[in-house]
Formats: C-alpha cells, sequence, structure tokens
C-alpha cells in the first residue's frame, strides 16, 4: 500500500506549484502582503483581445452625479476572497484554502471606480448638489455592499455589488444594486492577479449604475425592480 500511497506525490507537488504554492511566488494569502484596493480601469471591451463586442455606452454631455458620501458597508472588511488549493485526484480534492486579506482604502477604491465613469462621458463629483443645480444632474449615496474573489479551476472569479441610494425630488431615496462580475486566468495566483478580477467586478457594477444615471439625467424614470422571488 505505502508505494500506491505516494505515488500520486510528484504529480500533486507539480500541481501545486502551478497554483502559485511554491516560496517565491507572489501570493496574496500572507498577514504580511494583504491585497492593496487600488482602482485601474480596464481597457474598452471592444479594445479586450478575445473579448466580445459590447455596445458603447455614452452618457449625453452635461450630466453630472454629484456623491456626497460613500460607504463601506460590507459584513466582512477584513478579507476579499478566497484561494483554493486542490489535489489533482479523481474528485479534485481541497488541500489548503487561504483568505484574502483586505488592505487599501475600499471607499477610496469605489471612489476611484466611480471617477472613471468619465470614460462614458458621466462627471463625477464627490460633494453635494449645488443648491442651484440643473435639472441634468444626479445625486447618489454609494455603498460597497460586496467584494469578494476566489478561485475556480484554472481561472480566478469575482462579485462585487454597489448600492447606490439616489436623492429624489421631494421624494423617498431610491435605492439600486449593482452586480458585478469578472473573471480573467489565474498564473501565480498573485496580488495583481486577484486585484485585476475584482477591478473587473467592480466595473461591471459602475457600468450598471451610469446607465441608471444616465437614463435620470434624460428625465427618464429608473427601471423597475425586479419581484423578489
Amino acid at each position: 500500500m505505502t508505494p500506491l500511497r505516494h505515488a500520486w506525490r510528484p504529480a500533486a507537488l507539480s500541481a501545486l506549484c502551478m497554483l502559485g504554492a511554491t516560496p517565491g511566488t507572489s501570493q496574496a494569502l500572507t498577514e504580511t502582503e494583504p491585497l492593496p484596493l487600488i482602482y485601474e480601469a480596464a481597457p474598452e471591451p471592444s479594445e479586450r483581445p478575445n473579448s466580445t463586442p459590447a455596445p458603447a455606452l455614452r452618457v449625453t454631455s452635461g450630466c453630472t452625479l454629484y456623491v456626497p458620501r460613500i460607504d463601506d458597508t460590507r459584513l466582512n472588511k477584513a478579507n476579499v476572497g478566497n484561494l483554493t488549493l486542490m489535489m489533482p485526484t479523481l474528485h479534485a480534492t481541497p488541500v489548503k484554502v487561504q483568505s484574502i486579506r483586505a488592505g487599501g482604502d475600499p471607499v477610496g477604491w469605489t471612489r476611484g471606480a466611480l471617477q472613471s465613469a468619465s470614460r462614458y462621458g458621466l462627471q463625477v463629483a464627490s460633494a453635494t448638489l449645488p443648491s442651484t443645480g440643473a435639472g441634468r444632474q444626479v445625486t447618489a449615496d454609494v455603498a460597497l455592499r460586496l467584494a469578494h474573489s476566489w478561485s475556480s479551476g484554472l481561472n480566478l472569479v469575482s462579485h462585487v455589488v454597489l448600492q447606490a441610494s439616489y436623492r429624489m425630488p421631494g421624494n423617498e431615496p431610491v435605492v439600486r444594486q449593482y452586480h458585478g462580475m469578472g473573471t480573467r486566468a489565474n498564473w501565480a495566483s498573485g496580488n495583481g492577479e486577484f486585484m485585476s478580477v475584482l477591478n473587473l467586478g467592480m466595473e461591471e457594477a459602475v457600468h450598471g449604475l451610469v446607465v441608471d444615471v444616465a437614463a435620470l439625467c434624460d428625465g427618464k424614470p429608473l427601471p423597475a425592480r425586479a419581484p423578489a422571488p
């Protein structure tokens, strides 16, 4: 039995090396190396290799989003995901699961993502709507509700949720949530890779928010909420 029990070890060690378990690999999982939360916009979808062309989003000129407040309301503020190392057996047995520690400023990360909406023609100001504001201006408080990334096979996946509370004239605030998913190949489980996939999820969430802000600037109502299942 002993030879059989040890026969898979070389393959297992090789697989762990591919997943970034070797010393010296850039890990996002150590207590001394938390994941920095810094937003960097990805190329436009039409400019990404092997990507499906997406309809261009352009906000009509003059639309401004005022964001007087950004909050981090995540239930788990210490971590932003996990990495699972799998044993290359028939049933793909997990051998180790490590949490990805959060570092940096989540509010600053969210603010940077919102300001990147200028690529769509939307102006974003970290201030309250002026009292003399014109009609093509929208005010919303924004909250980061979720930022989670994880390994799935040879890929990394992320899920980011933003919540916007729109301040409507003479009415109660209207709340909408925007979910963004990101995916990319996992080469070495490095900080840059996890941050990249989180930024992709954040980008998609911001895109959904921009669509609604553009509608409000054009005097259109927000889409009705989907009924709860």
